[in-house]
């Protein structure tokens, strides 16, 4: 047994040395060795950039009177391509309050390139960094580093000094377009502070460990008065240190149907929940949806001047309501007034940029200054109508349970005429009443009110229907002609408005004739519904056919321009859901019919497929009598959201469409 002992210590020790080297930051800023200038990295040969390390920590240290926070980073990145020098623009954002703010300390930035085998660096200089007010409460600091071609390596770390010990930075663990090797975040935190650890993301830890310490913090606390000594105070809490670390972190790519990656990446971040200092009652920091609507609707640059009296807005509210008889006229006619006048400059934004008269007069604003202003004018003409706070879906998601305000992005407006609530946004130029745009449902809202009524914006809840009807057969030359004609969705119709609004309706036809998958002459065509936003745009032309050619045969795709070319979901697999932005109901149908001297050498065949037992259908219907061929094309969902598990019978279930409207009709011309 001893001789077995003498022997398997040695090793053990190093097995052990060898984990604990493996769990050890791989990266020391400024040591870039030679071999560090790698070309190849198998988690991603096609990667533009990688990120080689990207280490970060958050610590409470001893303030002048209290704590303060240290936020310390350091990335290193390897560019590989062109496309990646981007990536040496660097923007890290300061919190600010009134007047304390956070201040950046430690900076260093620097390139490496290897020549002749040799490796040379080039320092960012501190005049190379700018400052930029992004609005009340960030300040950015940027710089691009120098030198920077493809195979060079940048690094930079910094220090963040923060007088807001109770904020938490957030981390990131993976990237949107780069392959990360190393991420590690590292938080010790004081017992007095209580935090809610909001994560998510489909990648496991490499390391995930706490451990408990104690640690001494000295203040000199103020005295009561001016005429009261400072007084030295010393506390010595335990410490729980936090450390999280991922390896081999593929890039989260985009791909169709998300909402946006924020929702997905590999995350966390943390919600001060209660502060419990010695000997006093404890401190609960996170708000209700109640007391957070509270204070929004009272705060200056939320809705605050919602609470007083705003009789400027009297006279074109009286002008605007003459002769209105029911509530929904009102606000249908104030609604029209403010979205046909009004400019929006900002399409994210919680906070007013300016006052609520200026916005008035100035007649332009952010998404938050219009729709605020549309909800003083509704009050101003006796409607009840509250500003609403949501999320739109490039924005991410908000925690239904928890009131952060930077989840939230968007106002819209809520009101009641006639016994129906109606939700609007005058932001949006081409939206009818009632109709909120595509982005806003994105799920959990809430009302600024009281009762902080919570709300739920979502796609399941939209139904996106067209139809289109095309009609073919010969004219009196015998060459065949045709009559299209397309009710588009609400949101297709949207899109085409503001196209057109771009563009012109010339442009516009003549875009739908290059779409049409044949060489077609486009006449007649004509726009119904386009200034009326609150239905459906409906669109029809008349076109031409190609001559047939010399062999005497014509090869159509039934389909024409309504055909899906090709399947949204490129990946062979998906760790994310699809979400599409509504329910969805497409239908089109073709009717043709040849000239006598003509007959249908081939043409598709029926077929019926089914997803997730009729959650998802696809309908190909074909019919031929004589010299008449009838067409029809059905795909319907009846969900918008799905699960990652439902991704492969979806791309399955969309390669047989696209199969099937790649199919050709073929016509012959009947031997004289």
């Amino acid at each position: 047994m001893q001789l077995k002992t003498v022997v398997l210590t040695p090793l053990f020790l190093v097995w052990a040395m060898m984990l604990a080297a493996q769990d050890k930051t791989p990266v020391k800023y400024g040591k870039v060795s030679p071999e560090d200038f790698k070309t190849r990295y198998d988690i991603d040969t096609g990667a533009a950039a990688v990120v080689l390390a990207d280490v970060g920590s958050s610590e409470f240290e001893s303030g002048r009177d209290w704590f303060i926070q240290m936020y310390k980073q350091h990335r290193r990145i390897h560019i590989l391509r062109k496309s990646a020098y981007e990536k040496a623009n660097i923007s890290i954002e300061l919190y600010v309050q009134g007047a304390a703010e956070e201040t950046i300390s430690n900076l260093k930035a620097c390139s490496y390139n290897l020549e002749n085998g040799q490796v040379v660096e080039t320092k960012l200089e501190s005049k190379a960094v700018f400052t930029e007010k992004v609005d009340r409460n960030i300040v950015r600091k940027k710089f691009t580093l120098p030198a920077v071609k493809e195979g060079t390596i940048i690094e930079y770390s910094f220090t963040i000094n923060s007088e807001f010990p109770t904020y938490l930075r957030p981390w990131a663990f993976q990237d949107v377009e780069m392959p990360v090797l190393w991420s590690e975040y590292e938080v010790s935190l004081p017992e007095y502070y209580e935090y809610l650890f909001l994560s998510q993301g489909y990648n496991s830890y490499h390391i995930k460990s706490s451990k408990d310490s104690r640690k001494t913090f000295s203040f000199n606390m103020e005295g009561a008065s001016s005429a009261s000594p400072s007084r030295h105070v010393s506390v010595t809490p335990g410490i729980t240190t936090h450390r999280w670390v991922m390896k081999d972190v593929p890039p989260l790519k985009e791909e169709s149907f998300v909402t946006t990656l924020k929702n997905h990446i590999s995350y966390i971040e943390f919600q001060l929940s209660a502060i419990r200092f010695p000997e006093s009652p404890v401190r609960n920091i996170m708000s209700t949806w109640p007391k957070f609507m509270e204070e929004m609707g009272k705060d200056e640059d939320y809705a605050g001047e919602l609470l007083r009296s705003n009789n400027y807005l009297s006279d074109d509210v009286k002008r605007l309501t003459a002769g209105v008889s029911t509530a929904k006229e009102k606000a249908a006619k104030i609604f029209s007034f403010v979205r046909d006048n009004y400019t929006c400059t900002d399409y994210s934004a919680i906070w007013k940029s300016q006052s609520l008269k200026t916005t008035f007069t100035k007649k332009n604003g952010n998404v938050t200054d219009i729709n605020i202003l549309l909800t003083a004018l509704l009050r101003e003409a006796g409607l009840d109508a509250s500003p609403v706070l949501l999320s739109t879906r490039s924005h991410g998601k908000i925690y239904a349970m928890y009131p952060i305000r930077s989840k939230l992005n968007y106002t819209v407006v809520s009101v009641y005429a006639d016994g129906e609530e109606y939700f609007l946004d005058a932001t949006r130029p081409f939206l009818g009443f009632g109709k909120l745009h595509a982005s806003c449902y994105n799920g959990p809202a809430r009302k600024v009110n009281v009762a902080a009524d919570p709300l739920s914006f979502e796609a399941d809840s939209l139904s996106e229907r067209s139809v289109t009807g095309v009609f073919i057969s010969p004219d009196d030359k015998g060459r065949l002609s045709g009559h299209f004609q397309r009710q588009y969705s609400f949101f297709e119709s949207y899109d085409a408005r503001s196209r057109i609004r771009e563009k012109g309706q010339d442009v516009f036809f003549k875009d739908l004739a290059k779409g049409f998958v044949a060489d077609i002459e486009l006449s007649n065509g004509k726009l119904q519904e386009l200034e009326n936003y609150s239905n459906q745009l409906l669109v029809d032309y008349d076109f031409k056919l190609g001559e047939m050619d010399e062999s005497g045969m014509v090869y159509l795709h039934p389909m024409f321009s309504e055909s899906i070319r090709s399947n949204p979901f490129k990946s062979e697999n998906r760790k994310y859901p699809i979400e599409m932005p509504a329910v969805t109901d497409y239908s089109y149908s073709l009717t043709l019919t040849l000239p006598d001297d003509c007959t249908f050498e081939e043409i598709p065949k029926s077929a019926i497929v089914k997803f997730n037992d009729g959650e998802g259908i696809f309908q190909y219907l074909v019919q031929q009598n004589g010299n008449q061929l009838m067409m029809r094309s059905r795909l319907k969902f009846n969900r918008a959201w799905y699960e990652a598990e439902e991704y492969q019978p979806l791309r399955e279930f969309f390669d047989v469409v696209v199969k099937k409207h790649a199919e050709q009709v073929v016509i012959k011309k009947k031997k004289a």
